[in-house]
C-alpha cells in the first residue's frame, strides 16, 4: 500500500450514487449534485446531505427548508455533470442547456426534477456544523417516489442504470469527471459545451485571488489571515442571508 493525501479520503469511499439536490426560495430555483448524500434513518425516515456553504443551492434549501433528492437514470448522467460543472450564478440557464426541467414537488413547497428515476421529498430538520468546508443538511422523508425499475426489494438493476460517481481527472489537460454504471464507464469533459461560463468563474477567482494579495501586502499581514477577515466582513455585510 501506499500512502497519499488524507484530502484524499472521500474519493476511496466512490464510487457512490450521486442525486441531484433541488431547492426553491421565492421565485429562486436551484439544483446541485451532492455525492454526501445517505439515509441515516429509517423511523422516521431522514436521509442526510452534505453542501458547501458557497453554493446557492445551500442558501435555498437554508432559506426555505425544504429540498428534494432527485436520482437520474445513466443515460441523463451529462445532464447531471453539467449542473454540477458550473455555478447559475454564471450560468443562470444551466438547467435548461443541461436538458433538465425542474418541476413543482407533490407533497413540499420545492421542486424536483422531471423525469426523475426517484424522488425524495424532504422538509429540513437540522444543518449542523461540523468545522469543515460542508455542512450537513438532515431532512425528514415526507413523500417518496419511484419509476417502475425500483420495487420494494430494491432496484432492479437490470432495468435501472444508477450514475456513480467515481472521481475526476488532473491537471495538466482538461478536467473530465468520472462516472460509472454497471459494466460501465465514462468520462465527462468538464464544463463541456459551457466554456465561456467555465472561465468566467475562473477569472472572477483569479481577480478575487489577486485583490486578497493585493490587500494583503497594504495590511502587511498574511494572504491567509486577510482572507478569513473579508470572510468576516462578508458574513456582515450579507447578514442573515449568509446562511
Amino acid at each position: 500500500m501506499k500512502e497519499v493525501n488524507p484530502e484524499l479520503a472521500h474519493y476511496v469511499m466512490y464510487p457512490a450514487t450521486v442525486p441531484i439536490i433541488a431547492a426553491k426560495s421565492g421565485n429562486e430555483l436551484g439544483a446541485m449534485p451532492a455525492v454526501w448524500t445517505t439515509a441515516v434513518s429509517m423511523s422516521p425516515p431522514l436521509v442526510l446531505t452534505v453542501l458547501a456553504p458557497e453554493r446557492r443551492t445551500y442558501r435555498l434549501v437554508r432559506e426555505s427548508g425544504f429540498f428534494t433528492v432527485n436520482y437520474l437514470d445513466f443515460s441523463k448522467v451529462e445532464s447531471l455533470a453539467l449542473v454540477g460543472d458550473v455555478s447559475a450564478r454564471f450560468a443562470p440557464d444551466k438547467l435548461e442547456k443541461a436538458g433538465l426541467r425542474l418541476v413543482p414537488a407533490r407533497k413540499v413547497p420545492s421542486v424536483a426534477v422531471e423525469d426523475a428515476a426517484a424522488v425524495i421529498e424532504c422538509s429540513l430538520k437540522s444543518v449542523l456544523d461540523v468545522g469543515g468546508d460542508h455542512d450537513i443538511f438532515i431532512g425528514r422523508v415526507e413523500a417518496l417516489y419511484v419509476a417502475d425499475d425500483f420495487t420494494e426489494g430494491g432496484w432492479r438493476l437490470e432495468t435501472y442504470k444508477p450514475i456513480l460517481y467515481v472521481g475526476r481527472t488532473r491537471r495538466p489537460g482538461p478536467i473530465k469527471r468520472r462516472f460509472a454504471t454497471v459494466g460501465e464507464v465514462r468520462e465527462v469533459e468538464y464544463g463541456r459545451g459551457m466554456g465561456q461560463a467555465v472561465e468566467e468563474r475562473r477569472r472572477a477567482y483569479q481577480l478575487a485571488e489577486e485583490a486578497v494579495r493585493e490587500l494583503a501586502a497594504k495590511m502587511g499581514r498574511d494572504p491567509r489571515d486577510v482572507a478569513y477577515i473579508l470572510l468576516d466582513v462578508l458574513k456582515n455585510l450579507l447578514g442573515p442571508s449568509w446562511r
